[in-house]
């Protein structure tokens, strides 16, 4: 089982202490999908860029990028943003093939004569694309003013 970051699309009465008790059916989820921690990584520079708020810490102090191993918000200010960095990725993979081949992480070798090298991460265009896709869908809800979109990271 590889690790995922979850995001949440909910309505801003959902606390986010609420969420995190993640029951077995939490109504108040509009919609939530899960994308693979090595694509987060992949496209982790980016999201750097993407003003946001660390509950955790704080709901009023804004903050950049994604909590990676905590809890992150993003509301109506993180929309475009958000938007314009997902569909961005989209566009990109778009013209990838069929087999989206990423470089990943550098791993060292067990061997003694080979330094390492880096992992190949190994993906579906159109899966990757479909995640995409419904992220965004979420993301352009934030517009309406009253939805937050929480990511739980891994």
């Amino acid at each position: 089982m590889s690790l995922e970051h979850e995001f949440s699309l909910v309505t801003k009465t959902v606390a986010y202490k609420d969420l995190m008790r993640r029951n077995e059916k939490n109504l108040d989820i509009i919609d939530s999908i899960d994308i693979p921690d090595d694509l987060i990584q992949y496209i982790a520079d980016s999201l750097n860029w993407i003003p946001c708020k660390n509950p955790a810490i704080s709901m009023t102090r804004e903050e950049t990028g994604i909590n990676y191993y905590g809890v992150t918000l993003f509301d109506q200010t993180s929309a475009a943003t958000m938007k314009s960095i997902f569909s961005a990725w989209h566009s990109l993979f778009t013209n990838s093939p069929e087999k989206l081949e990423l470089t990943g992480e550098f791993v060292l070798s067990s061997k003694k004569n080979i330094l390492g090298t880096h992992e190949r991460l190994i993906f579906s265009r159109d899966d990757v694309l479909e995640l995409l896709e419904r992220l965004l869908s979420m993301i352009e809800r934030l517009d309406e003013g009253n939805l937050y979109l929480y990511h739980l990271g891994i």
